[in-house]
């Protein structure tokens, strides 16, 4: 069997009883992350956007959107939840290329709206929806600026929505051909609000890709592996096809590599350097004014990838410079909402102080050879001051929210939405989710009513 052919066959074949326990648990994890984000989000002026635009669209009351008292087509409603819920890049990290929950919970939440589905069939869609993304994120290795999520989270929403709607190994196929046209998504648009509707069309294009292939439209069947197909056009010179399928269904990358819960509303890129550097901050008691440069030592050319912006006019620009984001840690104490608002953008000192700081590639990654160049992924931060004193400080891993931090991150987003007591049902609910019939409660939860 092709690969296409083989993750066909295994998302058809696998039922929620097949499913790790510490992927279920990582999947409701993030999904109710992912609730609060879009809760928030649609409050955001991207989510009044979003949503006076859905409201213009009219459809079938098939689904509803977060945050609002709109029903709607479910292909109209997965594309509003997936868009505020990536409004402020506040939500997960993990597999599908970088942000799973905005792909795979609106695609699975506006499809059981539709057919009366349980919790159990959610999360096992969602499950399924992230082990294919992310084996595609893992071996594909694209080395253009695609955004990722947007290239491998369409294969994902296409098979999450494939798995709900109960499609047949060849139907299932015909999806993943149909979404692997419709994936797309650039870079550039990164720190605009376009950035955002990445995981909106993502959803809404894995819904359209599963109804049209449900109804006998017709795709290439080996749309990944195929000449011209997927892997050829998104895959990059350490695109590995056979190990997409290797340990399918025996090794889930949810379960032993989890995603991953942010405590900072910004681009994870930064998070590893603010957490080094509030800590740093905080031990040496380091003051604005005092300093004199701040050098950024890492293994990536600088200014590539996700954090490419290297002037900040706007805040949502913001979140993917991270001289804006060591700016703001060291000037202000903290990083949030509030960082990347045009306002605090508008005042100057960020950006005056952004002229202090160096961002520099490691020195061993420039000696190596390309093939090799990630082999040294060691970053690190160093600080002199005006007084001639250096802090030197290797950057270990990032800060995720586990435990309780993640249910105060929830109740932080959607509290002043949906009110208190609507936020602790959406966490229980959430909880319980296995054990729910219909979906329908838990957009009770996180709606308005009309």
């Amino acid at each position: 069997m092709g690969t296409t052919e083989t993750l066909a066959r295994w998302v058809v074949d696998t039922s929620y009883e097949q499913l790790p326990s510490g992927a279920i648990a990582q999947a409701k994890k993030s999904i109710l992350d992912y609730l609060g984000t879009a809760v928030y989000g649609s409050s955001t002026q991207l989510g009044r956007i979003i949503i006076e635009f859905t409201r213009e669209q009219g459809g079938n009351p098939q689904a509803r959107v977060i945050g609002t008292n709109i029903r709607t087509a479910s292909t109209h409603a997965a594309f509003a939840n997936g868009a505020s819920g990536h409004a402020e890049d506040f939500d997960d990290l993990g597999g599908v290329g970088g942000h799973p929950a905005t792909v795979l919970t609106p695609t699975v939440l506006a499809l059981a709206e539709e057919f009366n589905l349980s919790g159990r069939e959610v999360l096992t869609a969602w499950v399924v929806g992230y082990e294919v993304g992310t084996r595609l994120s893992t071996n594909l290795h694209t080395e253009r600026d695609w955004h990722p999520t947007a290239i491998y989270g369409t294969m994902a929403a296409a098979t999450a929505a494939s798995k709900l709607m109960r499609l047949d190994e060849q139907s299932t196929r015909m999806a993943l051909g149909i979404a692997g046209s419709e994936a797309g998504g650039l870079r550039r648009n990164f720190g605009t609000m376009t950035k955002p509707f990445h995981p909106g069309q993502v959803a809404r294009n894995g819904i359209i890709a599963a109804k049209l292939a449900a109804k006998g439209f017709t795709a290439d069947p080996d749309i990944i592996e195929g000449r011209q197909g997927y892997a050829d056009n998104f895959g990059g010179s350490k695109c590995n096809i056979p190990a997409i399928t290797k340990f399918l269904g025996k090794v889930y990358f949810l379960e032993e590599d989890g995603t991953r819960i942010k405590p900072w509303p910004c681009c994870g890129g930064n998070h590893q350097t603010l957490t080094g550097l509030f800590k740093l901050c905080k031990d040496k008691n380091i003051q604005a004014d005092q300093v004199a440069l701040v050098e950024h030592i890492g293994p990536n050319i600088p200014c590539t990838g996700a954090l490419l912006r290297t002037s900040v006019k706007q805040g949502l620009e913001g979140k993917f410079s991270l001289g804006y984001n060591i700016s703001a840690a060291i000037i202000d104490g903290k990083v949030d909402y509030n960082t990347f608002t045009d306002q605090r953008a508008s005042k100057g000192d960020l950006q005056a102080f952004m002229a202090k700081v160096k961002i520099v590639r490691n020195d061993d990654v420039i000696l190596r050879r390309p093939h090799i160049a990630d082999g040294n992924p060691e970053a690190r931060l160093r600080i002199t001051m005006h007084d001639g004193q250096v802090y030197d400080q290797v950057l270990g891993p990032a800060l995720n929210l586990t435990g309780d931090a993640v249910l105060d991150k929830f109740r932080a987003n959607a509290e002043s939405i949906i009110g208190k007591a609507r936020a602790e049902r959406t966490i229980e609910l959430v909880k319980q989710l296995d054990q729910l019939q219909n979906v329908h409660e838990l957009l009770d939860s996180v709606t308005l009513s009309q």
